[in-house]
């Protein structure tokens, strides 16, 4: 799939792994909290924001970008398998940068 313009599609990581006191591991749901915020993981990027001149201004967010969102934005859809959000860039709140040390 390529999302025209601005447009991103995400795949949200609405589950949280919760290590219990006696070894046990589960996942939470997290998109039933009252967050007002998610994280989700890029799955495919459009070419860029077009300007009323005609030039496309490149996206900051790339595929593989883990980043938070508010709740209740873009819109659903599933392939059949999966369930993914298309939204603007300019509903990223911030871009998740991982830690390499």
């Amino acid at each position: 799939m390529k999302p025209i313009y601005d447009k991103i599609v995400v795949k949200m990581k609405n589950t949280q792994e919760i290590h219990s006191e006696t070894g046990l591991v589960y996942q939470k749901d997290m998109s039933q909290t009252s967050n007002t915020t998610l994280v989700a993981e890029i799955v495919a990027v459009g070419d860029g924001r077009l300007l009323s001149d005609g030039s496309i201004v490149p996206l900051k967010v790339k595929v593989g970008d883990n980043i938070v969102i508010s709740k209740h934005q873009g819109e659903s859809f599933s392939d059949g398998k999966n369930e993914y959000t298309i939204l603007s860039e300019s509903h990223v709140l911030s871009i998740i940068e991982e830690d390499n040390q």
